[in-house]
């Protein structure tokens, strides 16, 4: 105990895998939950950083493919989608590295990002995952003009969202892992808990009143 009045339920699984496309929310109930257990989040984008910070894109080439061929970014959106898709599955041995990592040593952990596929996951198992998806185009838009609106609205982007996300949902459910709908935010941690089982629950009820105080606006990640 640390002197404070708040008790957090030690969780069942040893990784938290919330994966999902960008704009989903995954940073805002990846913090949350975090909070309410007590472990870090580690962010599969300083995965990718440190892997280009060590390699050569003759060594990984689709991990460095945004910063080689940047021009890519402004294909149609299915190829970009295609793009993503091979990102993730290179980022894959690396990802797993890390989740076996935390499980052999018993260190809980959220791992969060775009790239992170639902493999790993095991019901019920020491890795856990879930997966946000917005299907709604607008929606997705709105996300990203209220977290950088300096941007503005960034329409060829959610659609590469979008349908990266249909793609990353429709490998989550043939795994067996949940998929969660980013809205209504406000009950949004305590849905993710619930849907990944090994909490209690005073923890969803925790979560849930927590969320409720915060301002009512999206999380988007």
């Amino acid at each position: 105990m640390d002197g404070t009045d708040e008790v957090r339920d030690l969780p069942d699984w040893r990784v938290l895998v919330v994966g999902g496309a960008s704009g989903m929310g995954k940073t805002g109930v990846s913090r949350a939950l975090a909070r309410r257990y007590g472990v870090p989040v580690v962010e599969v984008d300083d995965i990718v950083e440190a892997l280009l910070a060590v390699t050569l894109p003759e060594h990984l080439p689709e991990v460095h493919f945004w910063r080689t061929h940047p021009e890519a970014a402004r294909q149609a959106p299915e190829s970009v989608v295609e793009r993503q898709i091979a990102i993730a599955k290179a980022l894959a041995p690396a990802i797993e590295a890390v989740v076996a990592n935390h499980v052999g040593t018993d260190t809980p952990v959220i791992l969060e990002g775009d790239y992170v596929l639902p493999e790993p996951a095991t019901p019920k198992g020491p890795v856990r995952a879930v997966f946000l998806h917005e299907d709604d185009e607008r929606q997705v838009t709105a996300n990203y003009l209220r977290r950088e609106p300096e941007a503005g609205p960034q329409r060829q982007r959610a659609r590469v969202s979008v349908l990266y996300g249909r793609w990353l949902a429709a490998q989550a459910r043939a795994a067996g892992v949940p998929v969660v709908a980013p809205r209504p935010w406000e009950d949004l941690v305590g849905r993710v808990a619930e849907a990944v089982g090994g909490v209690s629950p005073n923890t969803v009820a925790s979560a849930r009143t927590a969320a409720t105080r915060s301002p009512s606006r999206s999380p988007a990640a």
